[in-house]
């Protein structure tokens, strides 16, 4: 039997229409919850008890008279600390920001706000969404392995997710930042086709690659949300059971990853085909240049975004000031190489997927490792930059651990606008892992 920060959205709403469960009772849960987790966890920048519990008696009184309402009504939700909130603090993780109070709310909050959705709380993130957890916030641990990092930047989210606080968490992705830590946290994040979720109130790191997306425990918990966020998210077509292929790519594209991601990967390949999916092995030659072409476009776009606050180098984690005047000093030229090469990227992309309907690979080369790795010395976003570039939607689902128990995550690129048949696909899928990925356990807490 599931506990009660075990449930799924549908599972919750239905609870609340039958009064079987109160949403005082489970946003009560959720803060004493976080209590006991977050000294472990430093997932929370900001909570917000008073006005979750305010907003947890109206979302009552709602399903007490049994009124028509949003399917999101009383589900305790967070943000990641980029969103704006009107009266709530909002800091970036950054000393800049440490008492910045929006007088507005980002359009995404506003729209789950406008639905009765109940806010715990903002969450942890690298400064900025760039370079390295501030040292005045500290970086957010793993629920699964306390020593690890829950990845950046939207670790927060994924780390208050992955524990249960909170059905889902909004974050954003500007290389893989909703997606890298969700596959080190064993949870699903959506990024979804570039444009389709706003990015209005939300500060921003480099606009030709941010995204804005949802993090959840469950693609389907993902679907409910972006059927919340996105009204013509429902008229899509779901996909068929069969008939369907997959793109994948060829062997030498692995040969820098981590050997228990590979063997996860090899292992959901063959619980696709068994589910009749047909594989279509394919050469995707923009993943070598991805993360040159990311950098290129991050580095000068976030400069330009932070050169007001450039007289305050000490206020900044040394690495964010760091990338943020090597930003000023980016050649030009590279600059518009890499806007052209992002159109090159999407046209590739959009062919491969001509002939499959996804794409399928693992979302990080490696499991969660103990620190954020600073961008410039990895290869972290190996497999997700790509996807900013061209703006296709990409998901990553929970698909099986590391020998030291560590989650470890796949990723499906769509078509765009196609963000729905992706999801059901992605549905499909966790439905199997969730028979083959059992008897592992939360270290963070036994309960």
């Amino acid at each position: 039997m599931k506990k009660w920060h075990e449930l799924s959205i549908l599972e919750v709403a239905d609870l609340y229409r039958r009064q079987e469960l109160s949403p005082v009772e489970l946003v009560m849960n959720s803060f004493r919850r976080l209590e006991e987790l977050e000294p472990k966890l430093n997932a929370f920048i900001t909570t917000i008890e008073s006005q979750a519990m305010e907003a947890a008696k109206q979302a009552e009184t709602i399903f007490s008279k049994k009124e028509p309402t949003s399917l999101l009504c009383g589900i305790p939700y967070t943000v990641k600390d980029l969103f704006d909130t009107k009266g709530i603090r909002t800091t970036c993780g950054s000393r800049i920001l440490q008492d910045h109070i929006p007088d507005s709310t980002a359009q995404l909050v506003g729209q789950l706000e406008a639905c009765g959705a109940v806010l715990l709380g903002k969450t942890n993130m690298l400064e900025f969404a760039y370079g390295i957890v501030h040292p005045d916030y500290g970086q957010t641990n793993n629920p699964w392995d306390l020593t690890k990092t829950s990845g950046g930047s939207s670790g927060g989210s994924a780390a208050a997710v992955a524990s249960g606080i909170g059905s889902f968490s909004l974050g954003s992705d500007t290389g893989g930042s909703i997606r890298i830590p969700a596959s080190y946290c064993g949870i699903s994040g959506l990024k979804p086709t570039f444009g389709l979720l706003s990015l209005e109130g939300v500060f921003p790191l480099s606009p030709s690659l941010d995204h804005a997306g949802p993090l959840a425990r469950t693609s389907e918990d993902i679907l409910v949300v972006m059927e919340t966020l996105v009204p013509h998210f429902q008229t899509a077509e779901s996909p068929k059971g069969t008939n369907l292929v997959a793109g994948i790519l060829p062997a030498h594209a692995f040969n820098d990853v981590n050997e228990d991601v590979k063997l996860v990967y090899q292992q959901v390949l063959k619980e696709m085909e068994a589910m009749g999916w047909k594989l279509k092995e394919t050469e995707l030659a923009s993943l070598q240049h991805a993360e040159e072409i990311v950098m290129n476009i991050l580095l000068p776009e976030a400069a330009i975004i932070h050169e007001k606050w450039l007289g305050r180098k000490t206020d900044y984690a040394p690495l964010t000031f760091k990338q943020i005047v090597a930003g000023f000093v980016h050649r030009s030229v590279d600059y518009l190489k890499a806007k052209q090469a992002s159109a090159c990227v999407r046209q590739e992309i959009d062919h491969i997927l001509e002939q499959a309907g996804i794409l399928i690979m693992p979302t990080v080369p490696f499991p969660a490792p103990e620190e954020d790795p600073a961008l410039e010395a990895d290869n972290e976003m190996k497999f997700t930059g790509l996807f900013n570039i061209s703006g296709h939607p990409a998901v990553t689902i929970q698909a099986g651990f590391s020998k030291e128990n560590l989650p470890i995550g796949i990723q499906l690129i769509g078509r765009h606008g196609d963000d729905r048949s992706l999801l059901e696909k992605a549905m499909m899928l966790e439905k199997q892992f969730t028979k083959t990925v059992k008897g592992n356990q939360l270290n963070v807490h036994n309960s």
